[in-house]
Order: structure tokens, then C-alpha cells, then sequence
């Protein structure tokens, strides 16, 4: 008998070890794009963010629309990779920092989230609502 694995033990093993494979990739691959759809609903977050600093600092007054999946700011697009947007209810940000405050609707992959802008302050809240049924 010479020392080393048989070939059924290898095959054995290879067996195995696709089962689990077969098994937690289709998982981990949903975690991964979920997490991208998420990432995605965060930067449309940091923009609304920055929209209402901008508007404070700069003195000036900022219009949220979206129109074909695109959002606008102040009639000006401001695209989001791989992300649609709508916005129903036009969002304001006022001069002196206040906003109107609305509801933004991002879909990602998949993946349908929210951002809710908080009147009179501006607080910004992200929701996963689920999936896009197709």
C-alpha cells in the first residue's frame, strides 16, 4: 500500500465539497447584490445630503424633481449609476436650511428603497422596501 489519498477518497471529497458550494454561492451572491443595491440607495442618500448643505451654505434655494428615472436638481440632472429615481411631490430646500421635505424612490437592481426627507430639518432616513416584482 503506498502512502497518499485513493482516487474515490478525492472524488468523495470533490463531491462534498460541490454540494456545499452548490449551496451557499447562490446565498452569497444575493448578499453581494443586495449589498451593491443598497451602496447605490446610500449615495443617492449622500447626495440628497449634501443638497441641503449646499443650500445652506451657498444662500441658494434647491428643487428636487426626477424625470424618467433621473433626478434633477434645479432642472439639472444628477445621475446615479445604475439607480432609478422618482420623486412624486417636488422636494424645496430653502435658503435658510429648512426643506419641504418628501419622499424619494430608488430602484436599484432588484431592489426598491426609500429616502425620506424630513420636514422642517431635512433628517434623512433610508427603508428597504423589498423587491421589484418584474
Amino acid at each position: 500500500r503506498f502512502p497518499g489519498f485513493t482516487l474515490i477518497e478525492i472524488l468523495l471529497v470533490m463531491a462534498i465539497l460541490g454540494l456545499m458550494l452548490s449551496v451557499t454561492l447562490p446565498i452569497s451572491y444575493d448578499m453581494y447584490r443586495s449589498y451593491k443595491a443598497s451602496l447605490r440607495a446610500e449615495e443617492v442618500m449622500m447626495v440628497v445630503s449634501g443638497l441641503k448643505r449646499e443650500s445652506f451654505l451657498y444662500n441658494e434655494r434647491k428643487i428636487l424633481t426626477s424625470e424618467n428615472g433621473v433626478m434633477r436638481v434645479n432642472g439639472e440632472e444628477k445621475t446615479i449609476s445604475e439607480a432609478q429615481i422618482r420623486i412624486d411631490t417636488p422636494i424645496e430646500f430653502y435658503k435658510n436650511g429648512t426643506t419641504s421635505g418628501g419622499i424619494l424612490t430608488v430602484v436599484t437592481g432588484n431592489q426598491v428603497y426609500e429616502v425620506q426627507v424630513q420636514a422642517p430639518l431635512g433628517n434623512l432616513s433610508l427603508e428597504r422596501k423589498g423587491e421589484q416584482r418584474s
